[in-house]
């Protein structure tokens, strides 16, 4: 059985690590731009953040493994 707390705790770190990343590269740069490698970095935050929700979601409510069922 997995840790539900460090899950939860790795997701939401990774999404503060997101908006944090995002948040310095406007304040860095000159032109108020996020460089394409931070946007790429905070799209696999993002990424990592929501798989573990959604994994989350569909084993709390019993949707895991009926969707080609019928």
């Amino acid at each position: 059985m997995h840790n539900r707390k460090s899950e939860k705790f790795v997701a939401v770190s990774s999404f503060l690590a997101a908006v944090g990343l995002a948040f310095t590269s406007l304040v860095i740069s000159k032109d108020h731009d996020i460089a394409s490698g931070v946007l790429m970095m905070c799209a696999q935050f993002l990424t990592l953040t929501a798989t573990i929700f959604g994994i989350d979601y569909k084993f709390m409510n019993g949707d895991a493994g009926k969707r080609n069922s019928k």
